[in-house]
């Protein structure tokens, strides 16, 4: 039994570190990327042997640092009398356009100053980060126990109570983030046939995770007044 146990743990630990490893990889390559290109272009721009060049230079470093990732959804798939396939792309294997359907999109608009907005994002992020990385070591310590067979006791439902609440956060950060880009592309960028969506800006797995962690942290809570109950009464 603490076999099959240890196995569904190790499988929970590797679903969380592999969506805390993805959004980390993501998150530094983009910014890896996007030091390296506004480096080259600022070099470029320094360089610049005309007015021309350097106005394209601008251009290209402007692009860089205002890209955004946003999700679509047709506005025919919301029962609005429009064409689904608007789009179309070159099929390299047949040689000949495709009709196409967009679900996510990379887009690059100028979007207005905003202090708040900026403010709200890093620290949205930073809290992501320090509850995500709490979690670990709070269900790190709770397969610890359950090997050591510590089990049944407060400790662990606290934990598991804590844990829950830890990746409910996460998730909360992750959709106040899309929303928050949603909002802010959405007054600058519109497609046509298509509207902004937060379906796929942000991944619910945290939210699952979480709240099976409350579910059993329950049920051990409920598991553990029983007992202390029948030891009252005998």
């Amino acid at each position: 039994m603490k076999k099959r146990l240890n196995i569904l743990c190790v499988i929970i630990l590797l679903v969380m570190g592999y969506s805390v490893v993805e959004a980390g990889y993501y998150l530094t390559m983009g910014a890896w990327i996007g030091a390296k290109t506004g480096y080259e272009h600022a070099r470029q721009l320094d360089e610049a042997g005309s007015p021309v060049d350097s106005v394209m230079a601008a251009r290209q470093i402007s692009r860089m640092t205002n890209m955004e990732a946003i999700s679509l959804v047709p506005r025919a798939m919301k029962g609005e009398d429009t064409s689904l396939f608007l789009d179309s792309v070159y099929n390299v294997k047949s040689k000949a356009y495709v009709p196409v359907v967009y679900g996510a999109v990379v887009v690059s608009v100028e979007k207005p100053e905003n202090v708040f907005y900026s403010a709200v994002s890093g620290l949205t992020g930073i809290l992501a980060a320090v509850s995500t990385v709490w979690a670990l070591i709070l269900f790190i310590r709770l397969i610890v126990a359950i090997n050591r067979s510590d089990i049944f006791n407060w400790r662990n439902v606290r934990r598991l109570r804590r844990l829950g609440i830890l990746l409910l956060v996460v998730y909360g950060c992750s959709f106040l983030l899309a929303y928050l880009t949603c909002i802010r592309v959405e007054e600058v960028f519109a497609m046509d046939g298509y509207d902004l969506s937060l379906s796929d800006m942000c991944s619910t797995t945290s939210l699952l995770l979480g709240l099976c962690a409350l579910i059993v942290g329950e049920v051990f809570a409920i598991g553990l007044r029983m007992k202390e109950e029948q030891d009252l009464t005998i």
